[in-house]
């Protein structure tokens, strides 16, 4: 299995982007708290990593009217490479670059499954190796779902590195998630080799792959590779291929397909 660093100089110049201590941001300012419980909200947290000896920030987005007595699916939303600023707030990228809030709560509000969205910070580690694996599956996963109320559904998503890394966990450890949505994937053939580590293959979540017809940033044959090796294999996965490039102008259209992909996956 190549590493996945290897990717990391091919897309240096891309334009894309235990214990737990949690800021909440009030973006509803002076809203009685009756109506601002009817808003959707991003908080923002820090789990203590011993795996990558650090504090790893994420940010987190939650459904209106999110009940701590209740339990919801998960979705974990992966941002791209951005730079190697190893303190830079990755995490936010999907917030603030991809309009995740207000494309969730207009899924929500069109009769969307209740959902939590956590944005993890994959630095430039492509979500994989270098304790960063460890961190993701064992301590990040643990600490929110805790915290968040994970009722054991999940999803997982993401864009070019984030891409790479929904594949990697999605086929590694294919019975934690329903669904997984690759978008702009950088993807690795030699992925498929994980299929073939699962003698049922039904264990496997249901797969989207999403390109566009003009990015030359990632390449795109490489997914395809994948993707076939999944339908030989008998693995359910969706190949979407569209007119777009490397932008968030194409990975806010895939967003809101992801989200209703996993919901229906949560039913």
């Amino acid at each position: 299995m190549k590493n996945a660093f290897l990717f990391t100089a091919a897309l240096a110049l891309l334009v894309s982007c235990g214990t737990s201590q949690t800021k909440d941001n009030d973006p509803w300012g002076k809203l009685d708290p009756a109506q601002a419980a009817k808003q959707s909200s991003v908080s923002e947290g820090v789990v203590k990593s011993k795996a990558m000896n650090r504090d790893m920030t994420y940010s987190v987005w939650l459904p209106a009217n999110y009940d701590k007595t209740r339990s919801y699916p998960f979705l974990y939303l992966l941002h791209g490479y951005e730079d190697n600023n190893q303190n830079a707030r990755h995490d936010r990228c999907w917030l603030e670059k991809g309009n995740a809030a207000k494309i969730a709560s207009d899924y929500q509000k069109s009769s969307g499954v209740d959902m939590v969205i956590i944005m993890p910070n994959g630095l430039d580690k492509f979500y994989s190796g270098d304790g960063y694996e460890q961190y993701f599956e064992e301590e990040l996963m643990a600490d929110v779902e805790k915290q968040y109320n994970c009722n054991g559904k999940r999803a997982i998503a993401g864009l070019s590195m984030g891409g790479y890394g929904t594949l990697y966990h999605a086929l590694k450890y294919p019975e934690k998630f329903l669904c997984a949505y690759a978008m702009s994937p950088a993807a690795d053939a030699s992925m498929s080799a994980y299929i073939g580590q699962q003698s049922d293959k039904s264990v496997f979540p249901a797969f989207t792959i999403e390109v566009g017809l003009q990015d030359f940033t990632v390449d795109n044959s490489k997914a395809k590779s994948l993707y076939n090796s999944m339908i030989k294999n008998g693995l359910s996965c969706d190949w979407i291929e569209r007119e777009g490039t490397h932008d968030w102008a194409f990975w806010k259209v895939c967003l809101p397909k992801a989200l209703a992909k996993a919901g229906a996956s949560f039913k």
